[in-house]
């Protein structure tokens, strides 16, 4: 694996503007605004909560190419609340990169297979505290 340099901030935050894309379309906001306003300039990080399995989580989108959910009720205000589903763009070759979970493994995305992961995250959660 190559290590990510200043002349790859332009490729994470293209890749992370896809990925907020495909994602505010799969989990749209909860309250019911617009996610993505293609007059306007995108400020990172984005952030936005939505609802799933009824309950709220927040989406964090970052330039630096890097995909969080994680909880966005009341739980979710306290600091740096811990991540439901996470991925990160890691850089295979020179100039190639993929999405990867935490443990490294590769992550096909945007893909329809991710609403499942997420959907299994979440429900791993919600199984954890009820």
């Amino acid at each position: 694996m190559n290590s990510i340099g200043l002349n790859d901030l332009p490729i994470l935050k293209e890749f992370s503007i896809i990925a907020y894309r495909w994602l505010s379309e799969q989990y749209p906001n909860s309250d019911h605004q617009e996610n993505f306003d293609p007059s306007s300039e995108l400020l990172f990080p984005i952030r936005w909560k939505t609802k799933i399995e009824g309950e709220i989580f927040e989406w964090v989108v970052s330039d630096m190419g890097s995909i969080t959910l994680r909880l966005g009720g009341l739980e979710g205000n306290r600091r740096n609340p811990a991540p439901i589903f996470y991925l990160s763009l890691r850089k295979k070759e020179r100039v190639d990169f993929h999405w990867a979970d935490p443990d490294g493994n590769f992550v096909s995305f945007p893909d329809p297979t991710i609403v499942n992961d997420v959907k299994t995250r979440v429900q791993l959660y919600l199984d954890s505290v009820s």
